[in-house]
């Protein structure tokens, strides 16, 4: 059972790089969420952890797009929507992929 759990950290810890692939530009910063007269921080770590400022954490993977997985009252549920890579520190980018009614959003990542 040791050598099982050894083996799965292991791998854990080899696959944390590659999860951060495409979302390193957020890795150590605050990623801004902004709809209409909303918004909040939200926080992106290497390990595939997921927190924001509304008190809502989760988890989160990136293949061709980034989706976010948490737990809420209502139940388990996962959004998932587009991510700009190339956004640097102190950009921000407009996008409606995220809503199902087509409202934009503005994501900026917050600098230091």
């Amino acid at each position: 059972m040791k050598h099982l759990i050894a083996a799965g950290l292991a791998a854990a810890m080899l696959a944390a790089p590659a999860l951060a692939d495409g979302m390193s530009n957020a890795m150590g910063h605050a990623v801004r969420v902004i709809a209409g007269e909303q918004s909040f921080d939200a926080w992106f770590q290497a390990d595939g952890t997921y927190s924001d400022s509304r008190g809502i954490a989760g988890t989160w993977t990136f293949e061709d797009q980034l989706c976010i997985q948490v737990t809420t009252q209502a139940g388990p549920d996962e959004n998932c929507g587009p991510w700009n890579e190339s956004l640097a520190p102190g950009e921000s980018w407009v996008t409606d992929g995220w809503s199902a009614d087509g409202a934009a959003i503005t994501v900026q990542i917050v600098a230091d």
